[in-house]
């Protein structure tokens, strides 16, 4: 037989936060693009156009912010024009950061692999303006010159595919201008990357405060120790709660995010070991894995893990790295890592649209997780570059918020299990004695003897009515075993049923004298088996409505928006609720009712006016 898709039942509110945090994400995404084509006019720095910028009443270290050199430069394939002496005709300009990648030069179509010169002219620079061109986090090797003079160097530059590298950005020295124009040369590696995709920039570092630098590397580092310390706590609470929570992608997901923030610019440059190029692919692929667990984690802790979501998912997933890598080099690449990171919103849907957290939770964890994917959307638009400004900054404080609330919810977590296994533990021994008094409460000796004794009579008088009855008093027993025995919930109708077996029996004995009305308008619900028949019971023993003209015991149920509401009312003899009540099954299933359904009892009662029993079960599809 086949499988059924399950039904998730979906209101306008759900369909509403899940596409809004579509647009948050297609908004940020979209605001990078939109910052990085005005960037120029936003910091008021000249536009780089045909291998030119100028510089003309602008001044390079007036300000802390570094100056873009973003644009279109002269370019030279396979050429290093200072190196090797190359004075010939450049081969065409090209944007930085961008590809040659598919370029045309001298009728040839060029790959991804290979080495290049980059020139621009810096026109009208002042007098006394110190200089240097730098990049902290290129993917190539490459070495700046300022007026053929070397100012920066970045990992092992060479033509030699096997022994090309990249490397930690080094400067050497600052320039003074003598004003005039200035010539910026770059010389790239070999490299596989298909050109740079980091802007260089004019430095700042000159005017910056001494203690800007330390708060920038130390303060990555100390990010990245507590994402360690988040993924030692959370590794330790799941190995010490396994036995109640087999869930692991909590820890999977902290550890996913401390290998990627080691991967990061961010740590890159502050711990100053290695060269961003040399973990830009790892740092992509433990990007993309942070966020595939992540979508793991959303989907299980929102109930959706199941082959209907997941299967569709990790095609679309795994569809999106392959195309990446194969167009990586390319400045296509930037498209399936964005479709990769649009598909991970998906498990937003099951998250918003289910019933399993409340809808503070929800709106909590799609914030967190939104955070995430916008922060490495946004890495990725930088590192493939697609924009010409650094967004490490940004990445750094989104991810720092992301391990924050990771490390909350480890805390959360372990305070959640820590307080259930407590109640476990309540919760256990008040099981075991619910039992007992169930066992008391429910099967009595005298009511047994009574029952069989107008059976027998029964017989006597009529072979069928007596076979209903015996029948009636066996179910009665069954069912009373059963609900002695465990917390099991059964159908509103098979509780109704119980409550006529005892009655019909009831009523055996009492001639006929007794009498039962069902009004019954909700039946789709379930509840612990026998926890409302002693409620009957109790109406049939005391209430005495057989001396009472047109005395009645009424059975209703009705469906408000909030709770399922159970009610047994007569209009006997009543009693005073401000005395103490002794009655022992009424007690157990007042607790049964609560702690299986968390259902409130109220017993409203008065001398001679009768008594009413209101059992209000919470309706567990509109709770949030």
């Amino acid at each position: 037989m086949a499988a059924n898709r399950p039904k998730t039942r979906i209101s306008f509110k759900c369909l509403l936060l899940f596409i809004a945090s579509v647009a948050v994400y297609v908004i940020c995404v979209g605001a990078v693009f939109m910052f990085d084509a005005f960037y120029n006019e936003i910091y008021d720095t000249p536009h780089v156009v045909r291998g030119v910028a100028d510089y003309t009443d602008t001044n390079v270290n007036d300000r802390l912010t570094a100056h873009s050199l973003a644009g279109e430069w002269e370019f030279f394939y396979n050429r290093w024009i200072i190196t090797d002496g190359d004075i010939g005709k450049n081969d065409g300009y090209i944007s930085i950061p961008g590809r040659w990648t598919g370029k045309t030069v001298n009728g040839k179509t060029l790959s991804r692999f290979g080495y290049a010169s980059y020139r621009l002219t810096v026109k009208n620079v002042a007098a006394e303006q110190l200089l240097t061109c730098f990049t902290d986090n290129s993917v190539v090797a490459l070495r700046m010159f300022i007026n053929g003079r070397l100012c920066a160097i970045s990992g092992i530059v060479s033509k030699d595919a096997d022994v090309a590298a990249s490397g930690k950005s080094t400067k050497l020295d600052h320039i003074t201008s003598d004003g005039g124009d200035v010539t910026i040369v770059i010389e790239t590696g070999y490299t596989s990357s298909g050109g740079l995709t980091c802007a260089p920039r004019l430095d700042y570092t000159m005017t910056s405060p001494p203690y800007w630098h330390f708060l920038e590397r130390f303060a990555s580092v100390g990010v990245f120790g507590l994402a360690v310390g988040a993924f030692i706590m959370a590794l330790i609470m799941t190995l010490a709660f396994r036995r109640y929570d087999k869930d692991i992608t909590l820890p999977v997901l902290i550890g996913m995010l401390c290998l990627h923030f080691f991967f990061s610019k961010e740590i890159t440059i502050a711990i100053d070991l290695y060269g961003y190029g040399a973990v830009w692919i790892p740092a992509i692929i433990t990007g993309m894995l942070t966020v595939a667990v992540f979508a793991v984690h959303i989907l299980r802790l929102s109930g959706g893990l199941n082959k209907w979501n997941l299967l569709p998912l990790a095609t679309v997933l795994v569809l999106s790295a392959i195309a990446y890598g194969a167009l990586y080099g390319t400045v296509y690449a930037v498209i399936p890592a964005l479709i990769y990171l649009l598909a991970a919103l998906y498990p937003l849907y099951p998250l918003i649209v289910g019933q399993k957290i409340n809808t503070k939770f929800k709106i909590v964890y799609s914030l967190i997780y939104l955070l995430t994917i916008c922060a490495l959307a946004i890495e990725v638009i930088d590192g493939t570059g697609a924009c010409s400004f650094g967004t490490e900054y940004f990445f750094a404080a989104a991810i720092t918020i992301v391990i924050v609330a990771q490390c909350v919810a480890s805390f959360l977590r372990l305070y959640n299990f820590s307080r259930r296994l407590i109640r476990m533990n309540e919760l256990e021994h008040e099981v075991e004695q619910a039992k007992l008094r169930a066992l008391t409460a429910q099967i009595k000796p005298h009511f047994v003897f009574n029952s069989l004794n107008a059976i027998r009579a029964q017989y006597h008088k009529n072979l069928d009515d007596g076979d209903v009855a015996l029948q009636n008093f066996a179910g009665h027993l069954r069912s009373t075993i059963v609900a002695a025995g465990g917390d099991n919930l059964i159908a509103f109708e098979k509780e109704v049923q119980n409550v006529l077996n005892y009655f019909d029996l009831e009523n055996l004995r009492a001639d006929g004298a007794l009498t039962l009305l069902l009004d019954i308008n909700e039946r789709s619900f379930s509840l612990p088996e026998l926890s409302i028949q002693p409620f009957v019971e109790n109406a049939v023993k005391y209430a005495d409505t057989q001396s009472v003209k047109d005395g009645y015991i009424k059975l209703s149920s009705e469906k408000t928006e909030d709770a399922v509401i159970v009610t047994i009312a007569d209009n006997g003899k009543g009693f005073d609720t401000d005395k103490p009540q002794n009655g022992v099954g009424i007690k157990n299933s007042r607790e049964r009712l609560k702690r299986l359904l968390d259902a409130d009892v109220i017993i409203v009662s008065q001398p001679n006016q009768g008594t009413r029993v209101t059992v209000i079960i919470p309706n567990k599809e509109t709770e949030n």
